[in-house]
């Protein structure tokens, strides 16, 4: 397949239009809340995503939570909390290092592979959130068929 100048122009006005959405709403004075449900719709939509997540990570208890997802799937949001260092999301929180999944089905790595094939999920990136070298959480980026993410991918979930 053949990518036209203009189909990667139209991705950067996309991605553009994106992060400038996120923008407006930081300096809005937004909740936290409404900001991290604006940042996995965006991710969902310019990854083509069928499910995007985002998980913080609680210091005291050493695990992510599920903060925000534009998912409706029950199963999807009531996964456990995941314990830091524990399958995918433990590790790139751990490592601070992203890690992506060809098929999630397959992999052992992941920990919830009944609500995957529930619901149609196959690859993942997973991105490590962090500040001033500080991980806060990880962003969870899935897609219903195999899919090989890109360094641009990855470079625009990061």
């Amino acid at each position: 397949m053949v990518v036209s100048k203009k189909d990667n122009f139209e991705v950067y006005v996309k991605q553009i239009e994106a992060i400038s959405k996120v923008a407006n709403l930081i300096t809005s004075g937004m909740y936290l809340e409404e900001l991290l449900r604006l940042v996995v719709q965006v991710t969902a939509e310019i990854m083509n995503s069928k499910i995007s997540s985002l998980m913080l990570l609680d210091p005291d208890k050493k695990e992510l939570v599920v903060k925000a997802t534009q998912s409706i799937s029950e199963a999807y949001n009531k996964k456990p909390n995941i314990l830091l260092g524990e399958g995918i999301a433990g590790a790139v929180a751990q490592n601070n290092k992203a890690i992506c999944i060809l098929d999630v089905k397959t992999d052992s790595r992941y920990l919830n592979q009944d609500v995957a094939r529930k619901e149609g999920l196959c690859s993942l990136a997973c991105v490590p959130l962090a500040v001033k070298g500080r991980v806060i959480g990880v962003l969870n980026c899935y897609t219903s068929k195999k899919h090989k993410f890109s360094k641009h991918e990855l470079d625009w979930i990061s």
